[in-house]
Order: structure tokens, then sequence, then C-alpha cells
């Protein structure tokens, strides 16, 4: 690796350094993991850092581990691979047995029709029985086949009426929730321990830690550094006012205290995977304070009038998945370093080509699935037609063979 030139940025150990970002994708985010390892192997270092969901995880861990100059995948691997994700499915445990059941389980939902269908089936059955054995009660035999109709009618009826009512409270618990399953609480106690654990624990914290200048940083060629200085962007998406945010530059945007707020929870608001997440929440925003006011004028030209005093965050995949935008820069003409990114490919290579070949012949979920990812993977593809260069240091990993929801996912798969 000593001829590999990828970068006129230094430290005085020879280390090259990249911006990079990293693609949000639920479980296949482990893979992020493996990338940059090798990267790091080649002796790549990270300038500024960019991440959402998945992405946003392994962006908030190299920003706090160690120091700049440190390699530190080694680390991240070592806590996604001493944690058992499914612990992140934390929801009521109806919720859990099904979603493993559902990753598991090939036909799930298919079979869970079958059940319903041959319910339905029994149902009209017993009564139709039951109808016939009242008209022919007089007979012995219908009689006593008409008892135990009855009986099995009456145990159908109120296991049908105990499993409607377990629904409802369900789809309450549901709503109450925010239209999420799981809580996220001990994800982002984990997030939290993790960032304790490098002695981040204020907004403040991670900033510094983020910012932090490597030893002996310098241009390959001479030159001045101005503006060259590293950080980290988490991205979520605000339904409420329905903006990108991006933490943790804006975090003034929710209260002047930063002590209110953790960093882990910009990790659990950017990977707040709608309905299997809660949404995160920030109320009590104090809208009429002058600072605040400032903050949302300064960030998204936001009128005073219009801060609101509460906000509800989903995952950051939905307005940009992959932020390459954020380290575009239109008044430097020759980059110091380049952005690196790093895609994560779940489809496979059939579906790609016969999703080209068949296009006339979708179903309603095919086509309700496109037109989404039409919307949601439309803000970032627009940047990369205009500013094509960017392309040349993304890589893909493919991951089609794994699932994104696989939180059951084993030590061997990771």
């Amino acid at each position: 690796m000593d001829n590999l030139l990828v970068s006129d940025t230094l430290d005085d150990q020879g280390n090259q350094y990249v911006h990079l970002v990293q693609e949000g994708g639920g479980v296949l985010g482990v893979a992020l993991v493996g990338y940059t390892y090798i990267l790091e192997k080649a002796g790549i270092r990270f300038m500024r850092l960019a991440g959402t969901s998945a992405g946003a995880i392994n962006t908030a861990m190299m920003a706090v581990i160690g120091k700049k100059e440190d390699a530190k995948s080694e680390k991240v691997l070592n806590y996604l691979c001493n944690k058992d994700l499914f612990d992140f499915v934390d929801g009521h445990p109806f919720a859990r047995k099904v979603i493993r059941k559902l990753i598991t389980q090939e036909h799930y939902f298919k079979n869970v029709k079958k059940l319903i269908t041959a319910t339905a089936i029994a149902m009209a059955v017993l009564l139709m029985l039951n109808i016939i054995c009242i008209g022919l009660k007089d007979n012995p035999v219908f009689a006593l086949i008409g008892k135990f109709s009855f009986v099995f009618t009456g145990m159908l009826v109120v296991s049908v009426l105990v499993g409607l009512g377990y629904f409802n409270m369900l789809l309450k618990r549901f709503k109450d929730r925010g239209f999420g399953i799981n809580p996220g609480k001990d994800f982002q106690d984990w997030v939290r321990d993790i960032m304790q654990e490098h002695n981040v624990t204020t907004v403040s914290d991670f900033i510094e830690k983020a910012g932090t200048v490597p030893q002996g940083l310098h241009l390959r060629n001479g030159g001045s550094l101005k503006d060259l200085g590293p950080d980290v962007t988490l991205i979520t998406s605000d339904i409420v006012t329905q903006n990108k945010i991006e933490f943790p530059k804006m975090w003034d945007l929710f209260t002047t205290d930063e002590k209110t707020l953790h960093p882990a929870q910009f990790v659990r608001a950017s990977m707040s995977i709608p309905i299997f997440f809660e949404s995160s929440v920030i109320q009590d925003i104090p809208r009429n304070e002058t600072a605040i006011q400032q903050s949302w004028m300064k960030h998204l030209m936001t009128d005073p009038g219009d801060v609101p005093s509460a906000v509800r965050f989903v995952d950051g995949g939905i307005l940009s998945n992959f932020p390459i935008n954020i380290f575009y820069n239109p008044k430097i003409e020759v980059p110091r370093l380049p952005t690196f990114g790093i895609d994560l490919d779940d489809v496979a290579p059939e579906d790609k080509e016969k999703s080209r070949q068949n296009t006339g012949k979708m179903g309603l979920a095919g086509y309700m699935g496109r037109m989404f990812n039409t919307i949601r993977y439309y803000y970032d593809k627009d940047f990369l037609l205009k500013n094509s260069l960017f392309k040349k240091g993304i890589g893909r990993i493919d991951v089609h063979e794994f699932n994104w929801l696989d939180f059951s996912i084993s030590d061997e798969r990771k």
C-alpha cells in the first residue's frame, strides 16, 4: 500500500485523509464496518463523517472512539459482535415473536392468512351444523352432535373475540407510541453507554471529539489547511415541520441548554425506522425564546411564529439515505482530499433485470414500494447526477443475501 495515493491531506504518521459518507440499511450496516476496516488497513483515515440510519451508528462510533489518527473499525466490530441485535426489538412480547417469525420463517404472512381462512371456514361450518342440529333436535344423534357443536362454536367465538380484543389493544398501543412497534430504548442506551465509555456525555463533548484535528495534519505539497476541520453529521427527518435535520449542527433548534440532549439521541433519531421503531420525539421546545427563534431562522429560514413546540423524528433515510452532498463546497476549485462513500446494494442482480423487463407487470405492493423509493432516493441521486465526479469515490457492497431487518442475525452471518 506504500504507493497508494488517494489524498493530499496527511498526518505525521503518513495516514491519508478522506471525507466519508455511510448509507443506511438496518442490519446491513454491519457491512459498513468491514469496508472501513479495509480502508484503515490501507492507511486511510477520515476527516469529515456523515451517515444516515445504520450509517449513523458507524459514523457516530468512529467520531467518538479514540483519536482521529487511530484505526477504529475493529473496536466498532467488537461492539456489534458482542451485542445481541435482537435486543433492539424491545417492543411488546407478541410483537417480538411476530418479528422473529416474520424474518426467520419463509411465507410467514401466507401461513397467517391460511390460519385466518381456516378459522373463518370452521366458523361457517359450525354455524351450518348448529342450524341443522336445531332443526333435527328431536333426533338423539343430532341432539348429541348439536351439544358438541354449540360448545365448539362458543369456544371458537370466545377465542376470536379475545384475539380481536388483543389485536385492538396492540393497535392502540401502536398509535399511542407514535406508530412504532419498538420503543428503541435499548438501542439508545447501548449507544449512550459506548459514548460514555469514550468520555462523550454531552453535545459539546460530541462536537469537540469529532472536531479534534489529527496530530501533524498537513498538505502533501504544502498549502493552507483553512476550512479543513473535521466534523460529524447525522441525518434525520422531522415530519412535523417536514425538514431534514443535521445533528449535532442543529441541536440549538430544540433547546437552549445542551444538557437536556444527549448525542445518543441524535443516532436514535436517525435510526427511527418507520413502523419498526417509535418515532423519536422532542417536546416542550421553548418556541417563544429569542435564541430558539434565531436558530430556526438561521438553519431553516423559519419565521418566529412557525417554530413548533414539539418535533417528531423518523428515519433520516426518508429524505437523505446517502448524504454525500454534505461535503460539497463550490468555493473550492482544487480539492485537498476526496470524498468516499459506502453504498449498500441489497437488490439481487436477477431482480434488477426482472424489474427492467417486466415494468408492465407490477403488483400493488411493488408499485407502492417503487414510488416510495423514487421519492426517498431522488434527493441524493439528483446531487450525484449534477456532481458526477463524486461517483468515483463510492464503493458498493453486495448485501442482497441478507435481510435488512434481521435483528436476530447470527454471529456467522454478521
